[in-house]
């Protein structure tokens, strides 16, 4: 299903960098964007209680900001009243035609359910990365653009990444968060895992995994014949990611033909991609503050987006400026907490300074 590339097309492999194909207008509001400061760290929290429940109403004394174990002095402090630039990221790769209503039913309820004044990107990615609409709050033209959206093959997940971290947000300013719906199993473009770590490090953006189980699916139509016009293969990014994290030392990986391969090379291979896949989404998300959300079921992709809206309709926006004052760019570990009080705030786990 997701993450899995029909066929691999040799010519695609020269591009030289990812792109995103824009059929949308202009932003109709690029003029309600905040700047800030550049020396205050800016930190985007989420509150939950035992309940897992967001809360709300926290006040600016209510949290403790600690860098590397020292205790810092909150600068800015802000409510979920401050308006939030969301990037919704729908990957519409492999045998997707028949999920494609679905997922654009779902991403409207998600529309719904976040705050008018919100402004959203709208984003679908097979191969190529497309925009369907770029930041705005008129629910009438991201419905519309919504109607675009089409199945196609392969999943270009990290370019995808890359144009929205780099691209999108670079002239937007202010909360950020990108909502992803993916299995998470990139097998096309020019972007790897590791190039995307450091771009989340840098974003103030959270990030948000809804993830696909596609693997069943996928590995009945890996195992079919290649003769079979519903095959599936594995594109020659994937055998390389496999073999560079499983089979240095023996390179046969380098000019397989896939469909030379047993039944049970193919299923080994596609366990082990899928278990990187998850892992990779599971430390952009913790690095970013944000989480994965498990889809055992499409019928559960509403209420995953219901959980998500809720989630940013209450996240708090706390600054701060560094008493370590040193440009070294070395990494420094954050930590918030609520006093005196049984919830649990969650926030990116660190960020590295800046260098002269």
């Amino acid at each position: 299903m997701l993450g899995v590339l029909v066929c691999v097309i040799a010519t695609l492999a020269q591009q030289s960098a990812p792109r995103i194909q824009d059929k949308s207008e202009k932003s109709d509001d690029q003029g309600s964007t905040i700047r800030v400061d550049t020396d205050l760290i800016l930190l985007d929290v989420s509150v939950k209680g035992s309940d897992g429940r967001s809360i709300a109403g926290l006040r600016k004394e209510d949290f403790e900001i600690l860098e590397d174990g020292v205790k810092q002095q909150v600068a800015l402090f802000s409510t979920s009243d401050v308006p939030l630039n969301i990037v919704l990221i729908l990957d519409t790769s492999g045998s997707t035609e028949k999920d494609v209503s679905l997922m654009r039913r779902a991403a409207k309820r998600f529309l719904e359910e976040i705050r008018p004044k919100d402004r959203v990107a709208l984003v679908a990615f097979s191969q190529t990365v497309q925009l369907l609409s770029n930041f705005s709050a008129d629910r009438n033209r991201l419905d519309h653009a919504l109607g675009e959206m089409e199945p196609g093959s392969g999943t270009a997940l990290y370019d995808t990444l890359v144009v929205s971290l780099n691209d999108l947000f670079r002239r937007v300013e202010g909360r950020k968060a990108l909502v992803i719906l993916t299995d998470g199993v990139d097998s096309f473009g020019q972007s790897t895992f590791g190039q995307v770590v450091p771009l989340v490090d840098k974003s103030r953006a959270t990030l948000y995994f809804l993830e696909l189980d596609s693997e069943k699916e996928t590995l009945a139509r890996l195992l079919l014949d290649c003769e079979n016009d519903k095959h599936f293969k594995l594109s020659r990014k994937q055998m390389r990611k496999y073999g560079e994290h499983y089979e240095k030392a023996n390179v046969w990986w380098r000019d397989a033909d896939y469909c030379a391969l047993s039944a049970d090379q193919r299923r080994l291979l596609t366990e082990k991609l899928y278990e990187l896949a998850h892992d990779e989404l599971t430390e952009l998300a913790d690095r970013s503050g944000g989480r994965v959300y498990p889809v055992a079921g499409n019928n559960e992709i509403s209420g995953i987006f219901s959980q998500i809206a809720a989630e940013l309709r209450t996240l708090y926006s706390i600054g701060y400026y560094s008493t370590n004052d040193k440009r070294d760019g070395k990494w420094r570990a954050l930590q918030v907490a609520v006093v005196g009080k049984n919830i649990t705030a969650m926030t990116k786990p660190g960020y590295r300074a800046p260098m002269d």
